[in-house]
């Protein structure tokens, strides 16, 4: 199996129901560049001025929904503290391998299951790796 990022399952504190089934947890899957482009687009948002600015909020919640498979709608009923377990799911992804699984482990134990890194090479502590 070759090492890659694989996607998060986030337990949900407080179930929602998406398109008329309850949503106990969310999957998180690993974002591209593109996402990341797309949601920032979607949150421009234009000035009486003209100018433009991201909204970074915005953005945030409409990179969720997609990483997620749900809505901007989806994502803006959810609790607060289930909402912040996503941030947590996508910062994982903003690590290097190493780090992502333990983060990852430690964080999202039911994700750790599936490991994507298979190496020889000593892990880092859990100090460095939670930051």
């Amino acid at each position: 199996m070759s090492n890659k990022y694989l996607p998060i399952t986030i337990t949900m504190q407080v179930a929602k129901d998406f398109e008329g089934k309850a949503m106990p947890s969310l999957t998180m899957r690993p974002p591209t560049t593109n996402d990341v482009i797309i949601a920032q687009q979607q949150a421009t948002r234009v000035l009486p001025d003209g100018s433009k600015y991201i909204d970074e909020a915005e953005s945030e919640a409409q990179l969720f929904a997609n990483l997620t498979g749900t809505t901007r709608e989806f994502i803006g009923a959810l609790e607060f503290y289930d909402y912040s377990q996503l941030g947590k799911a996508y910062d994982c992804f903003l690590l290097p391998l190493p780090q992502y699984v333990g983060k990852c482990a430690l964080l999202f134990p039911g994700s750790a299951e599936a490991s994507p890194l298979e190496s020889s090479e000593p892990s880092p502590s859990l100090n460095s790796t939670i930051g």
